[in-house]
């Protein structure tokens, strides 16, 4: 079953459309398997670990819901991606070889706006569910971060950093959009959380252009 997209992917797929061309090239089925005997294995454990993961190694599988244009690929970070959990996958190696993704900023996001991930995170099976459980043991109370805190929350950490492995593994090149990056329309900065809401013309057009820029950085980094 295919997962419902949120108001603001199906806004922003229509504005990348209005542009560019669509592909369905890309597998979007990703699994941990496709990392074992890889460069990358290390870093994957690694991150497991830190997440505290209780299987001598991951397997996992799902499904990365892109939007697929040609020669590159967009995902949209709404605030479920923006945590304690995830801040920790970013503190990995793996991402000092991505010049061209702001690892420092999402670290910023993910302390500054982890009660707005609290504030839709908290239900099942955003918070924990049986595959979480099975990786990261049994979560806490809903809302509470003490201790085990949110297996859910763990879980879609560690398929964004799977996934940010196996792009690159795959030569896929990837760019998340953080919700709460800012874009300056009609000398307002606001951020994408709000500008994909109900975006008119000259909010489609900011994005196209920021878009268009963080393309060109994609192909910084050495594949």
């Amino acid at each position: 079953m295919q997962e419902k997209k949120s108001i603001r992917v199906q806004n922003l797929s229509r504005i990348l459309l209005s542009k560019y061309i669509p592909a369905e090239e890309i597998n979007r089925k990703f699994s941990s398997a496709e990392l074992k005997g890889a460069f990358d294995e290390k870093l994957c454990l690694d991150t497991y670990e830190n997440l505290e993961g209780k299987k001598p190694f991951p397997e996992i599988t799902f499904n990365v819901p892109f939007l697929e244009f040609g020669r590159f690929c967009i995902l949209l970070d709404e605030a479920i991606h923006f945590n304690r959990y995830r801040a920790k996958t970013l503190r990995s190696a793996f991402y000092a070889k991505l010049s061209s993704f702001p690892a420092m900023k999402y670290r910023t996001y993910c302390r500054k706006y982890e009660m707005e991930c609290m504030k839709t995170g908290t239900s099942n099976p955003s918070w924990t569910n049986v595959e979480s459980e099975y990786h990261f043991g049994a979560s806490q109370q809903s809302g509470d971060l003490g201790l085990s805190g949110s297996a859910g929350w763990k879980m879609t950490a560690f398929k964004d950093f799977l996934a940010d492995l196996i792009c690159r593994q795959r030569k896929i090149r990837l760019l998340r959009i953080p919700v709460w990056e800012d874009l300056m329309v009609n000398k307002n900065l606001k951020k994408f959380n709000e500008l994909l809401m109900s975006p008119g013309s000259q909010e489609t057009e900011q994005i196209l252009k920021y878009v268009e820029r963080k393309i060109v950085g994609l192909y910084a980094d050495d594949f």
